[in-house]
Order: structure tokens, then sequence, then C-alpha cells
């Protein structure tokens, strides 16, 4: 027998490679949804100054790609989401995203950044630039994140572990900060899924030749990248 295909496809992980098979899915007409567990989409590729091997600027290849994905109305970016459960076979596939609680509105939220300059908690180590230097409890991730939305890390922020503070609602002029936000699971139908998680460069605990553990001014090749 036949089964009728979901003409709608799934894209887990939203950096480049992500961002390229949306585009190329979308542009042949199909609706396509990118999850990225990551408050924005662009990956590790945003870390990074050059590309190999033609040496282009990284930015300039991947920043257009993110704003076509962001405004491209065949692509729904579920950022800040991970995937929860997959069940059915290939042309019929069911998927249960989970839509972690970010304690801003996204529809709201116009990026202006006023809360992740006001917020009191400024020694979050800032996993963007591996640790190397601290962000907000609020913070967006860098200045070209698509969406460009602040995110509240409920780990760090006084106002959600001890119920003391909300400045960040107190100076937000579009009232987009919502601490009452829980997950959230969307069921969705896909016809197809393309798995583009990407990677992690290798933990150096057991590689003790250069002394990395020992010595602050022994960097990884990303860490290089983040202090240049």
């Amino acid at each position: 027998g036949e089964s009728p295909v979901v003409k709608r496809a799934l894209v887990i992980g939203g950096g480049i490679a992500g961002i390229q098979t949306a585009l190329d899915i979308a542009d042949a007409g199909f609706e396509v949804d990118i999850v990225e567990k990551n408050p924005t989409i662009g990956g590790k590729m945003t870390q990074i100054d050059k590309t190999f091997p033609t040496l282009d600027c990284s930015a300039c290849i991947l920043t257009p790609k993110m704003v076509d994905a962001g405004q491209h109305e065949k692509i729904k970016i579920y950022s800040y989401s991970e995937v929860e459960s997959v069940k059915g076979f290939v042309g019929n596939f069911t998927v249960n995203i989970k839509r972690k609680p970010r304690y801003v509105k996204e529809d709201v939220c116009t990026g202006c950044g006023v809360c992740t300059e006001k917020c009191p908690q400024k020694n979050v180590p800032n996993e963007y630039n591996l640790g190397l230097d601290n962000r907000r409890a609020i913070y967006i991730p860098f200045a070209q994140a698509v969406p460009k939305v602040a995110t509240i890390d409920a780990s760090v922020c006084t106002k959600l572990t001890t119920g003391k503070c909300g400045v960040c609602e107190k100076v937000c002029t579009a009232k987009a900060i919502d601490y009452t936000q829980k997950p959230e699971y969307v069921e969705q139908q896909y016809g197809a899924i393309v798995v583009a998680t990407g990677y992690n460069p290798i933990k150096l605990d057991n590689f003790e030749e250069y002394a990395y553990a020992q010595s602050p001014d022994v960097v990884t090749s990303l860490e290089f990248e983040r202090l240049m």
C-alpha cells in the first residue's frame, strides 16, 4: 500500500549546515523547521574569523544566511529548543519539540539590549567566548543573533532562584520579560528529517603534555579565535 508523504521537513541543528539545508529545502518550495538548542542559530561558524580553505570572512558568509533563514516565509526557527522524541517512518514522522523557557517573550522583545546592560548579575562565564569573559544573567549571545532576542539564564538569575531582583523587567520598555514562562511542547509532522547537529571540540582533560589545565597561556585554537 501507499501512504501520503508529509510535505514538511525538520532540520535538527541551526549551524551553517542546518541553515544551508533549510534554505535549500525552503527555496525548493517546502515548509521547513529548524530546531536549535542555543538561543540563536549560527553555530560554531559565528565564533571563527576566516573560513578554510578560501580564507573568506566567516561572518560575511554566515550572517546573510542567518538573516535569510530568519525572514524566509517557509522557514520556522525553534531556537532554544530541543527534539524530545521522534516516532514514525520516512514520509511520516511525528516529532515532539521542547521549547525551553527564555523568560522573554520572543515576539515582543525588540533586541535593544538595555536589559543585558542593566542586569546586576554580571559574572556569568560567557560560553560564546568559551568562558574567557563574562556575560550577564540575561543576555544576547552576540550582536548578529537570529532571533535577536534576550534570554534569561535560569541557573544564575536571582529573580528566578531567590525571587529578588527584577531589574530587567523594570528597564524593559517593550514589556517582554515573563518570569512565569514554562517549557512548551510542540508536536509536528514531518516527511523528512535532516540531522545537522555539528561538533564539539575534544575535551582536553586527558591531554596534559602541553599543560593546558595548569597554564592560562595555553589555549585551544577556538579559544585563540575568541581571544583575537
